[in-house]
C-alpha cells in the first residue's frame, strides 16, 4: 500500500507484537495509508493506530521491509499474500455452496409440500375406496341372503328339491 501511494520509509515488527511504521509522503497519501493498514482479516488484526507526524527527512529512496533475526525473508511475505487469497477464495466458494445449499433446501421444501399434498390425497382415495369396499361386501351380503331366501322359498312351494319326472311313452 505504500509503494502504491508512493510513500517512502520503512515497515519493522516489533518483538512485543506491534508493527513500527515510519513513512515519508504528502500529507494526504499518509492519511490514506494510515485508513488502508487498519487490517481485519483472517491473519491480521490491527486493533489501533498511533499516528506521530513530524517533518520529513529524505533518508529513504523506497519503501521496505525490514526484517529481524527472527524474521523470515519475503517468500513468507508472498506465501503469506497467497493464503490470504487462499482464505478469500474458500470463504467465498462456502459463501456460493451456502447459498446454492440453501436453494436446494428451499426446493427440498417444495417438494415436501407437495409430497404432503399427495399423501393427503392419497389417503382420502384409501378412505374412499375402504367405504366402497365395505358398501361392496354390504351389498353382497345381502345379495347372498336374498338368494339363499328366494330358494328356499322355491323348495317350500315344490315340496322339496324339484324332481325329475321320467315320461314312458308307448308308440305302436
Amino acid at each position: 500500500m505504500a509503494r502504491t501511494l508512493d510513500l517512502k520509509g520503512f515497515v519493522k515488527n516489533l518483538p512485543d507484537g506491534r508493527v513500527l511504521v515510519v513513512a515519508e509522503g504528502e500529507e494526504a497519501d499518509l492519511g490514506r495509508f494510515c485508513r488502508a493498514i487498519r487490517i481485519e482479516d483472517p491473519l491480521i488484526k490491527v486493533d489501533d493506530i498511533g499516528a506521530q507526524y513530524s517533518e520529513p527527512k529524505g533518508a529513504w529512496d523506497d519503501f521496505y521491509k525490514i526484517a529481524g533475526e527472527s524474521e523470515t525473508d519475503s517468500r513468507l511475505d508472498t506465501a503469506t499474500v497467497f493464503l490470504k487469497e487462499l482464505i478469500v477464495v474458500v470463504k467465498d466458494g462456502f459463501k456460493e455452496t451456502n447459498s446454492r445449499l440453501c436453494s436446494v433446501d428451499a426446493k427440498l421444501g417444495s417438494i415436501d409440500s407437495k409430497l404432503d399434498n399427495v399423501a393427503t390425497k392419497l389417503d382420502l382415495i384409501v378412505d374412499t375406496q375402504e367405504k366402497i369396499v365395505h358398501k361392496i361386501d354390504a351389498a353382497r351380503k345381502e345379495i347372498v341372503s336374498e338368494v339363499k331366501g328366494l330358494r328356499h322359498d322355491l323348495k317350500g312351494r315344490m315340496g322339496g328339491r324339484p324332481q325329475r319326472k321320467r315320461a314312458q311313452i308307448d308308440i305302436a
